[in-house]
C-alpha cells in the first residue's frame, strides 16, 4: 500500500508541486528583478538629489548633475536587465530539466548501483 502510495504520488501530484513551485519560483523572480519597470524607467535618474537653478551658474552644474544621474541610472538598470534576464532564462532551462528528468529520480540509485558492481566509470 505503501509503495503505491508513493508512485502515485511521485507521478501524479509531485510531478504537479514541482511544475507549479517553479512556475511561482519563475513569478517571484520576474517580480523580484522587475525587468518591464526598469525598461520604463531605463533613462530616469537614479537617485536623483534635487538641484538647485536659481542662478545661471548654478543652472549648469544641475544640468550635469541631472545628466550624471541619468547616464549611472541607464547604467545600473541595463545591468540589472541584463543580470535579471540571464538568471531568470536559466531558471528556467533548469526548471525545465528538472521537470523532465523528474520521472527517472526514483531509478537512479538502481541505475548508479548497477554501474558501481559492472565498474562503469563516468
Amino acid at each position: 500500500m505503501f509503495a503505491v502510495d508513493l508512485i502515485e504520488w511521485w507521478y501524479l501530484r509531485g510531478w504537479r508541486v514541482v511544475s507549479t513551485g517553479l512556475k511561482h519560483k519563475l513569478s517571484d523572480s520576474l517580480d523580484f528583478f522587475s525587468i518591464g519597470q526598469l525598461f520604463r524607467t531605463l533613462f530616469a535618474p537614479y537617485r536623483q538629489i534635487s538641484a538647485n537653478t536659481s542662478d545661471e551658474g548654478n543652472r549648469l552644474n544641475a544640468f550635469f548633475d541631472r545628466l550624471i544621474s541619468r547616464l549611472v541610472g541607464t547604467v545600473t538598470r541595463l545591468f540589472i536587465i541584463i543580470f535579471g534576464g540571464l538568471a531568470i532564462i536559466l531558471e528556467a532551462i533548469l526548471g525545465v530539466l528538472f521537470i523532465v528528468i523528474w520521472p527517472v529520480i526514483p531509478f537512479l540509485p538502481v541505475v548508479c548501483i548497477v554501474l558501481t558492481i559492472t565498474g562503469v566509470h563516468l
